[in-house]
């Protein structure tokens, strides 16, 4: 059986709807450095809008990387495991590699308006196939395997804000890459 590597990238968007502690720390210290960093594209407060201001300045776009720095600590507290991107059996946590930070809408004058985007990319995980609507994937690298052991697999439902971000055909896998660790939980409701 060839065994293939995929990358996922999933994007979370965060406004001011945001329910979990994670999410409203993001919202609500991407906001306050975005106001603070804006100022030195918009001196005589001429524009509102994050759109205004790189529409009058394209340096203003380096206010996603300048904003991302806010958010830092509380992607480290992640672990390096994406939230809200489980198995189908909500036991394996999907793990990323890098994260990237983007301002979708922001406005100086009305906090509501600001919307930020995490998206998370995992390294390469082995990508067995498909069943429906659900990637087929493994936590084990099929490289390390012994002849007639057994490749753990688990699903992952495709949905919104998930897409696969690259591929890699074959059973070897570069040296450059790592397989990712996985984490399992077991939840209780």
């Amino acid at each position: 059986m060839s065994i293939a590597y995929i990358q996922l990238s999933y994007r979370q968007v965060i406004d001011h709807s945001a329910a979990g502690s994670f999410e409203k720390n993001v919202f609500n210290d991407s906001y306050c450095e975005f106001l603070l960093q804006a100022q030195r594209y918009n001196k005589d407060n001429q524009f509102a809008s994050f759109h205004e201001m790189t529409g009058h300045d394209p340096k203003a776009n380096s206010l996603h990387y300048k904003v991302g720095f806010a958010i830092g600590l509380y992607v480290q507290e992640l672990g390096g495991y994406t939230p809200g991107l489980c198995d189908t059996q909500q036991v394996i946590n999907i793990p990323f590699a890098e994260h990237q930070f983007a301002i979708i809408a922001s406005d100086v004058h009305d906090k509501r308006q600001h919307v930020v985007a995490i998206t998370y990319t995992t390294g390469p995980i082995a990508f067995v196939g498909t069943a429906g609507d659900c990637l087929i994937l493994s936590p084990d690298d099929p490289a390390a395997l012994t002849p007639g052991s057994r490749m753990r697999t688990f699903l992952l439902k495709m949905q919104p804000g998930l897409t696969i971000s690259g591929y890699l055909p074959g059973e070897a896998l570069p040296a450059a890459f790592q397989v990712p660790a996985f984490q399992t939980h077991t939840f209780t409701t």
